[in-house]
This record gives structure tokens, C-alpha cells and sequence, in this order.
């Protein structure tokens, strides 16, 4: 019997990704941070930092030169915050709470407070904190960014007062990438909330915000597109939220190339390209056969490729970069959700299982999450109470318990959305290349 440990080195074989005319689909870790994750930059989990009274003189926490403008305030409404000054009861714009808080904040979220580099500011700790709900059940997080022990900016929330509409529940995942590539960094932050009342209350939802940076080291709140995407993403998770935006940038380019309308030369071009693959590059002999899914709901499906056997497994081929793009997954075994940009290729033999949880990001196929399960190299099958087999379990490559392992795994995908294919229903490549020409 082989242990987990040995099930990953040879599944990492047989998933070796398939390279094609220049496409890459290996996967390269993400800078994504995850509660119960390590930090990845600077020197770890940030130290407190206290919110005592200040010194006579000092300039406050987070306070603006004279005359800039806090981000998120309109200026009629800087006009009234530098008038009244703290204590004039509005905590969205960084006035005092009815505890005494000067940002109208809780206690720190360790686990999602990170000392992080960002261009423009440098070495800073990004700081989550839960809301003070003394004054209103349904207050907000509060994210801050603070040097030296000091708030030096806070995040706008999403509304004026930072009060919204359904109760925090918690921060799920930060990530500080440049998403729009323009030489600062930017934020994404997925929050989970609870209904407070009707037929869903208590049932958890996720949102995604994204906090673009800019030169003179502030964010601003893209509303739109975070609304958009919180909408749009049938599973959020730091990856798909990145991939959202690159579905986004190039719809947009698409209607400005297009005036607007559907590019047929790129529906042409993925067309051909699945077609040559066909010709050329499948399988030697007949394999199981052929379908199309639609991971992303964009202009071009997805071609799979069904092995005869569970040892020659599937093959998915996605086009990008003008060039058809295959990944190798393990045996027959894999679901997706569509339109939601994730796939799970979910399989195992002999007490040793797998999900794979792969996405389309930057054109390629990245395996964004990972677990494993199944019991030692000749241990004896032990039971629970309830009858099921007492496996080890690890996601991410933490051990954790089935309890854990399932939580995790609902984080990052939602199998009840999940579809996945006929094998009875496959098209022969001949019958594939029709369907493929007249989709």
C-alpha cells in the first residue's frame, strides 16, 4: 500500500502539464494569503499595535496633511470631518466609536494582519480588524495600513458610515498583487458574510473587494467591479477573483478592437486551433472520446479529451495566447463549475484520494488548491462510529481533521454547483470537429 506522501510524488508525474506551441500551464505559487497560512513577505504576523491616547501635538493615526482629501470622502464631506473634527460620530470616515475608538474597530484578526513590502510605501503591516458593533450589529471590518506602530491610512469601506447590510462573519484571504500591472501594488480581500434575517440567516457568503493602489500611496475602492464580481464568481477565492479580472480587461479590449461587437477572428482562431490539436496533437489511436465545457462562460469552451482507460486519464485543452494549451489531469475523475473558472480533478484508488482544484488564471492552467486523503502504508483499516473509514488528511499540505478538510475544500469549491461529463455521451474526433465548427 502506498502512503499519501508517495500518492503525491506519483501523481505529480502522471500530472505533469502537456506544453504546446509555447503554452504553459505549470503551476507557480500565487502570493495569496489564507487565514492559518504563514506570511510569505517581510517578517510574519505584525506585532500589536496599541491605540493609546496621543501626545499633545502628535498628529493622529492615519490623519490627512492639511487639505488632502481621505480616500472614500467626497469633498463637501472633508469640509464637515475637518470642521467637527474626532468625535463627530462618523466612523466610516475614521471618527470616533462610541467605545472610544478612534477607527471604529474590534479586536485584530491575527491571522489576516500581515507585514507586507508595497510600492509605493515600503515595509508597512496590512491589519484586518473586526468591527466595533456596540453602536450597530451591522458595522464592518476595518482594514488598515500602518508603519512604526502608527496608522497612516485606512481602507474605505463600502459605505460612507462603514455600516452595511448583513453581519461580518470573517476575513477569508488577502492578496497583494499589481492587478493592473500599472507598478503599484494592489489589494484584493475576500470577506464572508451572514444574512441577519429570512429564510437564509446564518448561511455564510462570500464577497471579493478590490483596492487599487496608485504613486502617491493611497487605495481607492473599485466598487463597481467588486460588486460585479462578487455577483459574477460562482466560488471566490483569491484566484478566481484575479481571473475575473483578466476575463474583464480582455472582454473590454475584445469591444474596443471590435467596435463593440463579437470578435469572429478569435472565435475562428480557437476554433482552429482545437481543430489542428485534433489532427495533430491527440492521442495515437482512438481515445474514449471528446467533449466540450465551459469553465468561464467566455467566447471558447474547453475541449477534453477522455482517456480509454482510468491510466491514460483526461486532458483538458484551453486556448490562449492564439494556441491550443493541454493539462494532464490524473485518471477519468473530474468535476467543474460552470462559468465559475474552477475544476476539480477528483479521483483515488485504494484508499488514497485526491482534489485537485485547478483555474484558469493569466492563461494558463494553475493548480490553485490541493488536497489529499487515505490511511498509512500497511496500516489496518480502522472505522468510526458511523461506520466510515478513519482516514489522515491534509490540504495545502496541512495535516487537519475530515471536519477541517471538507471546510477547506467548501471554501474553495462549491460541489453542489459542480457539473461534470457523460462518458456514454462522447463525440468521436471526427463527430467533435462538427460540433466544434458549428458551435
Amino acid at each position: 500500500m502506498i502512503s499519501v506522501k508517495t500518492l503525491k510524488g506519483i501523481l505529480g508525474c502522471l500530472a505533469a502539464v502537456v506544453v504546446l506551441a509555447g503554452c504553459s500551464s505549470a503551476y507557480k505559487p500565487m502570493e495569496v494569503y489564507t487565514g492559518g497560512q504563514e506570511e510569505r513577505q517581510g517578517s510574519g504576523k505584525a506585532g500589536e499595535t496599541g491605540t493609546e491616547p496621543l501626545e499633545a501635538g502628535a498628529m493622529e493615526p492615519g490623519a490627512m496633511e492639511p487639505g488632502a482629501m481621505e480616500p472614500g470622502l467626497s469633498e463637501s464631506e472633508r469640509d464637515e470631518s475637518q470642521q467637527s473634527g474626532p468625535g463627530n460620530g462618523r466612523e466610516g470616515s475614521g471618527m470616533q466609536s462610541e467605545t472610544g475608538d478612534l477607527y471604529g474597530r474590534g479586536d485584530r484578526i491575527e491571522e489576516q494582519t500581515f507585514d507586507v513590502t508595497l510600492n509605493p510605501l515600503g515595509q508597512v503591516t496590512f491589519a484586518s480588524y473586526r468591527p466595533d458593533t456596540s453602536g450597530n450589529p451591522l458595522a464592518d471590518v476595518v482594514f488598515t495600513i500602518e508603519k512604526d506602530g502608527q496608522v497612516i491610512l485606512r481602507l474605505p469601506g463600502t459605505t460612507e458610515d462603514n455600516v452595511g447590510t448583513e453581519m461580518f462573519e470573517q476575513v477569508e484571504a488577502v492578496a497583494f498583487p499589481d492587478y493592473n500591472g500599472d507598478g503599484y501594488d494592489d489589494i484584493i480581500v475576500i470577506i464572508q458574510y451572514c444574512f441577519g434575517a429570512g429564510p437564509q440567516a446564518a448561511q455564510p457568503y462570500s464577497t471579493v473587494r478590490y483596492y487599487r493602489g496608485s504613486g502617491d500611496g493611497t487605495f481607492i475602492y473599485e466598487r463597481e467591479m467588486s460588486e460585479i464580481g462578487s455577483q459574477a464568481l460562482a466560488v471566490i477565492t483569491i484566484e478566481s477573483a484575479k481571473g475575473f479580472i483578466g476575463a474583464k480587461d480582455k472582454a473590454k479590449t475584445d469591444r474596443a478592437e471590435t467596435g463593440g461587437l463579437d470578435s469572429g477572428k478569435t472565435q475562428e482562431s480557437w476554433k482552429q486551433a482545437y481543430i489542428d490539436f485534433l489532427d495533430r496533437e491527440s492521442h495515437v489511436g482512438e481515445p474514449g472520446g471528446y467533449t466540450l465545457i465551459e469553465m468561464r462562460g467566455d467566447e471558447a469552451p474547453q475541449l477534453v479529451e477522455v482517456g480509454t482507460s482510468e491510466a491514460s486519464g483526461c486532458r483538458i485543452i484551453h486556448y490562449s495566447g492564439g494556441k491550443a494549451c493541454v493539462t494532464q489531469l490524473n485518471r477519468l475523475g473530474f468535476d467543474y463549475i460552470p462559468d465559475g473558472n474552477l475544476l476539480r480533478n477528483g479521483d483515488g484508488l485504494m484508499d488514497h484520494y485526491y482534489d485537485l482544484i485547478y483555474s484558469i488564471v493569466d492563461g494558463e492552467m494553475k493548480l490553485v488548491a490541493s488536497g489529499y486523503y487515505g490511511r498509512d502504508d500497511n496500516a489496518a483499516m480502522e472505522f468510526d462510529a458511523e461506520g466510515n473509514p478513519v482516514y489522515q488528511y491534509e490540504w495545502n499540505g496541512v495535516s487537519m481533521s475530515r471536519e477541517e478538510y471538507d471546510r477547506e475544500l467548501g471554501k474553495v469549491y462549491d460541489s453542489s454547483k459542480a457539473v461534470t461529463y457523460e462518458y456514454g455521451s462522447l463525440y468521436s474526433a471526427d463527430e467533435m470537429r462538427n460540433v466544434i465548427e458549428g458551435y
